[in-house]
C-alpha cells in the first residue's frame, strides 16, 4: 500500500512498531530524516500519535488521510453570551446579518471529501523570506552604525525589510530579508524544493484534524482582544497532527487556488478594529 493511500483508522490501528517502521520506509523513500521517530500529541482532549521528518532543515508531520467530514455547520453554533454582544455590536456598526447567517456565508459547507496522506510542513514556508548569512554585507552594513544602540536587543528590524537576530552574547544568530513576491513566484520556490502547498480541503483537514467545532479546539473564543494579542494560549500551540497552524490572522496561508486563503484574513479585522469575535472567525478552520 502506498503510504498515501494510509487512512486515519488505518494509521491508529498500527501498532507502535508498525508505526515506526513505516516511518522509516517513508523516509528512506523521500530522502527524509526521522528526527525524532513517532511523538504522542494531546490536543484539548483529543491525542494522536505523529510521526516527525526532516529535510534540510525543515520539519514535516505524517497527515493521514481517508474520506473525512470537512466543512462547518452554523447551525449547530451555539455562540456565548460575549461572542453574540461582540457580533452585535460590528453587526450594529457595519450593517451584517444575524450571526448564524454570517458564520454560515463565511466557512466552507458540510461535505465528505476524499483526501490523502500528507507529509505537510510543521510550519509554514515563507516565500518572503530570504536566510542570509550573518557576514553577508547587507546584514553588516544594518548593524555597524547601530551597535550600540543594540546592546541587549534580541531582535532588530530595518524598514528595508532585514530582520536579525541576536544571541544572548551580542553575536547574530539569525538574519532573513523579507520581501514581496507574487503568487506565481511563491509556486514556483515551493516547485523548486520538490512541495507544493495544500488544497483548500487539504489545508482545512490539516487544521482541524476532524474537529467539528468551529475552532479547532472549541467554539469559545477570548472577548477581551484579537488573536494578534494574545501570544500564548490554545490557538499558538501545534495541532493535534503537530502542526502549526491557523494561529494569526495576520500569516494567512495560500492554498492551490489563488483567490483561497487559509487561517487568516491578512489581518484585515484586526487592524480595521471590526470586533474581536470577527477577529477571532478568521482562525476557524472551514
Amino acid at each position: 500500500m502506498s503510504y498515501a493511500d494510509l487512512t486515519l483508522a488505518q494509521w491508529n490501528d498500527l501498532s507502535d512498531g508498525a508505526a515506526r517502521r513505516l516511518a522509516e520506509e517513508i523516509a528512506d523513500r523521500h530522502g527524509l530524516t526521522v528526527p525524532v521517530g513517532l511523538q504522542d500529541t494531546v490536543y484539548e482532549g483529543r491525542s494522536h500519535r505523529v510521526a516527525l521528518f526532516e529535510r534540510d532543515g525543515m520539519r514535516f508531520a505524517l497527515v493521514p488521510g481517508g474520506r473525512p467530514m470537512l466543512g462547518h455547520d452554523a447551525a449547530r453554533f451555539r455562540p456565548t453570551p460575549d461572542q453574540l454582544a461582540s457580533y452585535a455590536d460590528s453587526a450594529e456598526e457595519y450593517g451584517l446579518p444575524p450571526l448564524a447567517e454570517y458564520v454560515d456565508a463565511m466557512t466552507s459547507p458540510v461535505r465528505s471529501v476524499e483526501l490523502p496522506a500528507m507529509l505537510v510542513a510543521v510550519e509554514a514556508f515563507n516565500p518572503c523570506e530570504v536566510s542570509l548569512a550573518p557576514d553577508d554585507p547587507r546584514v553588516l552594513n544594518l548593524i555597524a552604525p547601530e551597535r550600540a544602540q543594540l546592546d541587549g536587543m534580541s531582535q532588530f528590524r530595518s524598514a528595508g525589510g532585514l530582520i536579525v537576530d541576536f544571541d544572548r552574547t551580542g553575536q547574530v544568530a539569525k538574519a532573513r530579508a523579507s520581501t514581496d513576491v507574487s503568487y506565481d513566484e511563491a509556486m514556483a520556490q515551493l516547485a523548486s524544493a520538490g512541495l507544493r502547498t495544500t488544497t483548500a480541503d487539504e489545508w482545512e483537514w490539516a487544521c482541524g484534524a476532524g474537529a467539528t467545532t468551529l475552532f479547532r479546539w472549541g467554539d469559545d473564543c477570548p472577548n477581551d482582544g484579537y488573536p494578534y494579542d494574545y501570544k500564548t494560549g490554545t490557538h499558538r500551540e501545534t495541532n493535534l497532527w503537530g502542526l502549526a497552524i491557523g494561529q494569526d490572522p495576520y500569516k494567512h496561508e495560500a492554498t492551490t487556488e489563488r483567490t483561497i486563503v487559509c487561517g487568516g484574513d491578512g489581518g484585515s479585522t484586526t487592524c480595521g478594529g471590526s470586533g474581536f469575535f470577527l477577529g477571532w472567525l478568521a482562525l476557524a478552520t472551514a
